[in-house]
């Protein structure tokens, strides 16, 4: 890592962790937004200060606590992160402003640059790009929602969580979707570590957060949402040196002219080709996703189920119907529903029946006997993984039988080494996906890798023993 890069990372870490923060521009229009995002910092962590010319929008700070200035530099502490929301032909003066200050990180919300294609907007990029690069300052944007870290109550808005944190690191272009992870990835009990909605990335952009996220100690798993990359080189060249330390899920969008024309628009970066792409992208070793249902349940499944290369799928449903599906989904996502050895066949006889039912694999039991099936399978060595299908909607009404499923899996995974994971199914009773995302939270809690439906199951874990076989082959 050279010298610069190594500053770089070192801004971006007070950035995340600083010691005060700035917002130039709040204002009543949007009711003090970036005020408000900010405010489980001002009370616990650092300072908050409020920057604007305009006395008329003080009231509002002051009715929320936050202390006002004319100016960023009447400000006697040291300042490591500022937001910036003011319009774009005052933006370069304000960030003169953060350069004489000795500001790390910079975050511009506002947007109407580069990625309006406009010859003035155009014009002001270079000039902010230009300023940035000359002073080493870190700035994030324009056009973004900047840094989340949870854990410190820096957000990019007030209805994100805070003063907590998590395994996932996150990357984005698009603030929606930079906010909307983390909102839903905490519906499903998980949470980010750091999360950047970088807008048009023009001075730090995705190669460098990669970059930082590799080194930063909270985060486990690392994803993205790209609309583009502007130095393909460097992106992929990062993107390989991060899969070798910790597993990198990528959700790429803007892979049709017709996509590629609304990321333009969005967020200034260029078209590439969907095949070249995928081709580059899977030889530096990241896992493609297409959804954020399936960025989270990717992210889950890497961080919760054990390292496993084997297909050898162990199935347990709690009806035929449901058996045949499962054995289908999973059966299409590179899974081999193999036949059980003799001796668990003999076993599960011993205690089921095939009148109503069936135990060749899939097995098929409505819930009797739950625990000794698994033992079944856990000890079976035809099997390299196990799914077993649980129905919430019975057991948010049992708290005896929902401990019991619990302590079910922990004790398959105390005892066996295979990975096993828990499908959770809405139509047997027919269930409310609320009532889904409770249970599923009680799993996850508990260690237990949880997924909502086959599809979204069998999907995750194909992707777990494509990374780890993708790991094997490579030597790493």
């Amino acid at each position: 890592m050279t010298a610069a890069n190594q500053d770089l990372m070192a801004k971006l870490e007070r950035g995340f962790n600083p010691r005060n923060v700035a917002v130039i521009g709040a204002a009543r229009h949007n009711n003090f937004q970036w005020l408000r995002n900010h405010l489980p910092f001002h009370k616990k962590h650092g300072s908050l200060f409020h920057v604007n010319i305009d006395k008329n929008e003080w009231p509002g700070a002051e009715e929320l606590g936050v202390q006002n200035y004319s100016s960023l530099l009447e400000i006697q502490e040291p300042i490591d992160y500022v937001s910036i929301s003011v319009p774009r032909q005052v933006v370069p003066r304000v960030l003169a402003d953060c350069i004489k200050k000795g500001v790390s990180v910079v975050h511009v919300y506002t947007a109407g640059f580069g990625e309006s294609g406009e010859e003035e907007g155009i014009k002001l990029e270079h000039t902010i790009v230009e300023m940035a690069q000359k002073a080493g300052i870190a700035l994030i944007g324009p056009n973004c929602m900047g840094l989340l870290n949870p854990e410190v109550g820096i957000r990019h808005t007030s209805e994100q969580y805070h003063d907590d944190k998590g395994f996932l690191g996150y990357i984005s272009n698009s603030g929606s979707q930079a906010n909307g992870l983390a909102i839903e990835a905490y519906a499903h009990d998980i949470k980010v570590s750091k999360d950047i909605s970088m807008g048009n990335g023009i001075v730090v952009d995705a190669p460098d957060l990669l970059d930082y996220l590799v080194q930063d100690e909270d985060t486990k798993v690392i994803g993205m949402y790209l609309e583009g990359i502007r130095n393909p080189r460097r992106f992929f060249q990062s993107l390989r040196e991060a899969t070798k330390k910790k597993p990198v899920i990528v959700w790429k969008v803007g892979q049709t002219e017709d996509a590629a024309r609304a990321v333009a628009a969005h967020s200034g970066t260029a078209y590439l080709r969907e095949d070249l792409w995928e081709m580059l992208a899977t030889r530096c070793g990241a896992v493609q996703v297409n959804s954020i249902e399936e960025m989270v349940d990717t992210a889950k499944a890497l961080h919760m189920v054990p390292p496993s290369i084997g297909t050898r799928i162990g199935l347990f449903a709690i009806s035929g119907g449901h058996s045949t599906e499962m054995a289908n989904v999973f059966s299409k996502n590179g899974f081999k529903v193999v036949a059980l050895e003799d001796r668990s066949l003999k076993e599960l006889g011993s205690f089921l029946s095939l009148i109503g039912g069936n135990y060749i694999n899939p097995i098929q039991a409505f819930g009797e006997h739950f625990d000794r099936i698994l033992d079944v399978l856990g000890r079976d060595s035809n099997l390299d993984v196990v799914a077993a299908e649980v129905a919430p909607g019975r057991l948010v009404r049992d708290d005896k039988m929902l401990e019991s499923r619990i302590q079910a899996f922990k004790q398959f995974q105390s005892r066996y080494d295979k990975p096993i994971i828990a499908v959770l199914t809405s139509s047997l009773p027919r269930t409310d996906t609320s009532v889904v995302e409770t249970v599923e939270r009680k799993f996850i809690r508990e260690g237990i890798p949880a997924f909502y439906g086959f599809d979204r199951g069998a999907m995750a874990l194909k992707h777990v023993v494509d990374y780890q076989s993708q790991k094997v082959f490579l030597g790493e």
